[in-house]
């Protein structure tokens, strides 16, 4: 009898967890969001209420998985110099997701061809959006100096900063604590690394059943969302989300060609393997989610050295800001073209330059706050992102998942570079990993009830569209 539900469980957990079923649930969100919008402070209540469970559990995670990195990777050979080499293309590749962004956002001509009534009903919606922000792009007290200054990303107390909650400089502490700590003798610190271990897996398996709220999650987010922006924000500024999505997947697929052919394996198994944690990383506003799925994903079912794994994906979502540097990118080939400013090929890669150094400045400022920053790469050009800044806000926890994705396959793909000869065929102990094949078996009853259920979602879907549409005529 075990035999038999465990596999149904199993079976459960991949469907809940399947892209098709998340993207279901936050495209009814999505839907129930714009049909009530009132019921934005509710969701917005409950979603805040999901995301503190996950931290709760998840930023503890991170930085005991900094510390295990730390403490495997100095016996691995040659740590320093692979770290060295990853440290440097990590902002090389920052640097290249600005140019890539600019490049599609170009040659797709985002912000282009609005007509005067959209530009004035995009002007509208900010209007009305302003009241909920407070902005001081160019106040000159010291509270704005603050957003600039990247010393205050050094701790000089371990627990002070443990206290204050800022995780760039949380993992900065950790870096340097389990850094003292490896350097000790093995068993001074085994005890204590004993009780981490403890720590470190119960705390895996707490966020692992958070994330089976995933679906949920995804259901809440998206009606927070869309309740809060409406679906005039996403038409309006389609094509800015249509040019960053296509960037970020074209990176995206580049960092699993990187792993594929360091691999010597097809792009099927690699993201068989990595499926769980591209789809939290997605679905989840919390990057820290999903760095369990990549830390297993990467070296056991990959064969990645685990300690370079543990030590590098916590830290991707946090320093290595390739996704802001994209975003940034894109954000002034926008704002550019909707107000007809021609662009020379000089004007580009200096759009580029402070693409990549205001992506540097936002690793210290997390949410709707790093949006500001655009407006460093726009006073190049004489630009007011200030007028339209407010939609952007309301939009950008659209951008957030594909962000967080790209740091986190750009770091992937950087471990499969700088890695060589540090595989589990290279006598690394872990467990073996094949894919597996989802194998669905339902009774008649079962077959009806999901039909029955698959049509009540094409018939919500379709009277999505009508309502809409129904709508925007009256």
């Amino acid at each position: 009898m075990q035999t038999l539900v465990k596999p149904a469980m199993f079976q459960i957990r991949d469907i809940f967890h399947h892209p098709a079923t998340l993207l279901g649930a936050m495209l009814l969100g999505g839907w129930v969001g714009t049909l009530f919008p009132g019921s934005a402070p509710l969701l917005a209540a409950v979603s805040m209420l999901y995301l503190s469970l996950i931290q709760m559990a998840a930023l503890p995670f991170v930085i005991l998985a900094v510390y295990f990195g730390l403490q495997r990777l100095p016996s691995e050979p040659g740590s320093g110099a692979r770290l060295a080499r990853l440290a440097a293309m990590s902002l090389l590749a920052m640097l290249l997701c600005a140019v890539v962004g600019v490049l599609v956002a170009s040659v797709g001509g985002a912000g282009s061809g609005m007509s005067a009534g959209q530009t004035a009903a995009l002007g509208k919606l900010a209007l009305r959006s302003e009241s909920q922000f407070m902005m001081a792009l160019r106040d000159s007290s010291d509270a704005g100096a603050d957003v600039w200054d990247i010393g205050t990303l050094v701790p000089d107390n371990f627990f002070g900063v443990l206290a204050y909650g800022s995780l760039p400089s949380v993992l900065i502490g950790v870096l340097c604590f389990g850094a003292a700590v490896s350097v000790q003798d093995p068993l001074r610190s085994a005890q204590l690394s004993g009780i981490f271990e403890g720590a470190y897996r119960a705390l895996e398996s707490l966020v692992n059943r958070f994330n089976t709220l995933l679906p949920a999650a995804a259901f809440v987010l998206a009606a927070a969302a869309t309740a809060t922006a409406g679906v005039e924000a996403i038409v309006l500024l389609g094509s800015f989300l249509a040019a960053f999505f296509a960037a970020a997947a074209a990176v995206c697929a580049g960092a699993i060609a990187i792993i594929c052919w360091k691999l010597k394996k097809s792009p099927w198994p690699v993201l068989l393997a990595l499926r769980e944690p591209i789809t939290v990383c997605l679905f989840s506003p919390v990057a820290v989610a999903a760095v369990p799925g990549f830390i297993h994903g990467m070296s056991v079912r990959l064969g990645f050295s685990r300690g370079l794994v543990e030590l590098v994906s916590p830290i991707a979502p946090v320093f290595i800001k390739a996704g802001e540097a994209m975003f940034f990118a894109v954000l002034a080939i926008f704002i550019a073209n909707l107000y007809h400013h021609p662009l020379s090929a000089a004007d580009i890669a200096w759009i580029c330059a402070l693409s990549w150094t205001a992506a540097l400045w936002s690793v210290g400022i997390a949410g709707v706050k790093s949006v500001i920053l655009g407006s460093f790469v726009m006073a190049s050009m004489g630009l007011p992102l200030e007028a339209v800044l407010p939609v952007f806000m309301l939009v950008e926890v659209l951008c957030e998942g594909p962000r967080n994705l790209l740091s986190f396959l750009i770091s992937s793909a950087l471990i499969a570079l700088v890695a060589d000869g540090l595989y589990i065929n290279n006598e690394q102990d872990s467990e073996a990993w094949h894919p597996s094949t989802l194998k669905l078996v339902f009774t008649r009853k079962q077959a009806l009830s999901v039909l029955f259920l698959l049509l009540i979602a094409l018939s919500t879907v379709f009277c999505a569209g009508i309502g809409y549409g129904l709508r925007r005529a009256f």
